[in-house]
């Protein structure tokens, strides 16, 4: 069997980091599928309610929220206070809170869970992966989703929504270390809305002219080809990454767990 992206992918990063590169040892086979295994649990991607007919706990429907909703759920569950709620929405949406607080507003459809409990905890990206515990620090960024996590020998410690390229193209899957890092990184190429040079911050820089950076999360894609990630999110993945942690960029999840 073909070994497929991400597990090549893997397979490169262990061999830099000095390690036997699994895909070359007898028990290729197991690890492989315990990644797919893995992949396959509903935590990778939420269940889409249409695809099975059924309403799920673990589904969602697009439909306008209203406050009302999101103040009867926090009197339900003090856990679910409205910016708590709107949290939710915001990494099932890959959009900023402030913007899904205009939608909300405005009556804006958007990704709504059957049920906000199952999402308290939710991440669009395995809490665990195998295949990397040897290695100390890696970034894992899912094109198709799209969300980005940082995991510690192969436990997930941190996660975001992002914003990456507007065309597929701009940001590229690969696998790339941070070569340069800079908290008041300003942009030589692009410029803000009032002409001046756009800002940064909490940048790292990966490949090219291409970034990890605090921005704004208008949608998944809306980029240049940077990696935008909220403030607060940016500041943690800055102050955790050290210059020549591994990078990994990938389609999808989707695709490695069909063996695609």
């Amino acid at each position: 069997m073909k070994k497929t992206l991400l597990a090549a992918s893997i397979a490169f990063v262990l061999m830099l980091q000095g390690n036997t590169v699994f895909a070359q040892t007898d028990d290729a086979a197991r690890r492989v599928e315990e990644m797919r295994t893995l992949l396959a649990m509903d935590r990778v991607h939420p269940v889409d309610p249409l695809a099975s007919g059924k309403r799920s706990d673990a589904g969602w429907t697009i439909r306008p929220i209203t406050m009302e909703d999101l103040d009867r759920l926090s009197k339900e569950d003090p856990q679910l206070y409205p910016k708590a709620a709107m949290e939710i929405l915001s990494r099932l949406n890959a959009r900023a809170r402030y913007h899904i607080a205009e939608d909300v507003k405005s009556g804006r459809p958007i990704k709504v869970p059957h049920n906000f409990n199952h999402y308290k905890e939710w991440s669009a990206l395995p809490d665990f992966i195998m295949e990397i515990s040897h290695i100390p620090k890696l970034v894992l960024l899912v094109k198709d989703v799209p969300f980005i996590a940082w995991y510690e020998n192969g436990r997930r410690v941190g996660d975001s929504v992002v914003c990456i390229g507007k065309q597929h193209s701009w940001t590229r899957a690969g696998t790339y270390r941070v070569l340069n890092k800079d908290k008041d990184h300003v942009s030589r190429s692009y410029s803000n809305a009032y002409g001046e040079p756009a800002p940064m911050p909490w940048a790292m820089r990966i490949y090219g002219h291409v970034w990890i950076h605090a921005g704004d999360i208008e949608k998944g894609y809306c980029s240049h080809g940077c990696i935008n990630l909220p403030w607060f999110p940016a500041i943690d993945l800055y102050k955790w990454a050290d210059s020549n942690t591994t990078v990994m960029i990938v389609e999808s999840l989707r695709g490695q767990m069909a063996g695609r």
